[in-house]
């Protein structure tokens, strides 16, 4: 009789332990989910300002060449407007401070565009330099 008395509660004691090392598993695989959707996210604002930086190179290769400057820089020019708008539009955090610019010296071009996600400390940056030739 004295075995069974010293063994009370070993049962809900083991049960107990389980629980905790079960939910120590599902807190740290909900942590892994969250990190995991912050990453795909920040993917893919590389992605679209990396799209967004070619697809305004490939409009200045098909462009007028000698209006290249005039239209294209920075914050003034008219197919610069309208870049900067689809980059505001597709990008997070792209205005402001962090507004795209474009550089034209002779023909070499630079494309920059900043951002920063909801939920980010500090901003990201992407750049593209190009040659823009006849």
């Amino acid at each position: 009789m004295q075995t069974q008395r010293s063994q009370a509660g070993a049962v809900v004691l083991e049960a107990l332990i389980s629980i905790l090392i079960f939910s120590i598993g599902i807190l740290a695989i909900i942590g892994l989910q969250a990190a995991s959707i912050q990453d795909a996210a920040a993917a893919k604002y590389r992605t679209d300002a990396s799209l967004l930086a070619n697809r305004v190179i490939g409009e200045m290769w098909v462009s007028d060449k000698t209006a290249l400057a005039t239209n294209f820089t920075s914050p003034n020019g008219s197919e610069f407007v309208t870049w900067a708008s689809s980059v505001a539009a597709a990008i997070p955090g792209a205005s402001g401070t962090n507004a795209p610019t474009i550089v034209v010296s002779g023909n070499t071009v630079t494309v920059t565009l900043k951002w920063q996600a909801p939920n980010d400390v500090t901003s990201h940056n992407y750049t593209a330099t190009a040659v823009i030739t006849e």
